[in-house]
């Protein structure tokens, strides 16, 4: 059953367990860290994030039931893009006569973007739980070096409730944050992790 993430841990967070380092990561630390997959699942039961490709009929719980699958474990990353461009067709949504909501390549953005969101939100969550103030940023290996999350993000430590509010701000009420977050577009590869001995 999934819970929520905030009463996760007791005490100082250990970087001795598995973290993922960039979103190709996520699904193996998932497949051996089972508190975090619960935590991303009660995220995902109680928060939406909208977006136009899930607009109408019942396209929001069928996007939802293939995200929980995901990050439960019973759907690998390329069946869940693969399920979500049969389930959420293009010619069954209000949107469908739009290359901008169905630009090439938009299942797996979906489906990368809401991994990347819950993954961070949920370590954040177990890191604040914990008492850890600050979580860092990593460099992944396909960055952009020209973007903000590249430039002023990965390789140093960061606010985690900042991160985390800004996260909140952008993919659940849809407000523009001016400031970089992770994920911060469409593309981005970065997650969060906890602040390792010699991070700054």
């Amino acid at each position: 059953m999934p819970h929520d993430p905030r009463t996760a841990v007791a005490g100082p967070v250990s970087t001795d367990l598995v973290w993922a380092a960039q979103l190709g990561d996520v699904p193996a630390t998932l497949a051996v860290r089972p508190e975090l997959r619960a935590a991303m699942r009660f995220l995902l039961e109680h928060h939406e994030i909208p977006v136009k490709v899930t607009e109408g009929g019942d396209r929001r719980a069928r996007r939802k039931a293939i995200l929980d699958a995901l990050f439960a474990g019973t759907l690998t990353l390329d069946a869940a893009i693969a399920e979500t461009e049969r389930q959420l067709a293009r010619a069954d949504s209000p949107h469908h006569a739009s290359n901008l909501v169905f630009a090439s390549g938009w299942a797996k953005r979906l489906v990368h973007t809401h991994l990347g969101v819950f993954y961070t939100w949920a370590v954040l969550e177990y890191l604040l739980a914990s008492g850890a103030t600050q979580c860092f940023v990593p460099h992944a290996l396909a960055e952009s070096a020209t973007s903000a999350c590249s430039r002023l993000l990965a390789g140093r430590a960061h606010d985690a409730v900042v991160l985390r509010d800004r996260l909140i701000q952008s993919y659940v009420a849809k407000q523009p944050v001016r400031a970089p977050l992770v994920p911060n577009h469409p593309h981005c590869t970065h997650v969060v992790a906890p602040v390792r001995a010699g991070a700054v």
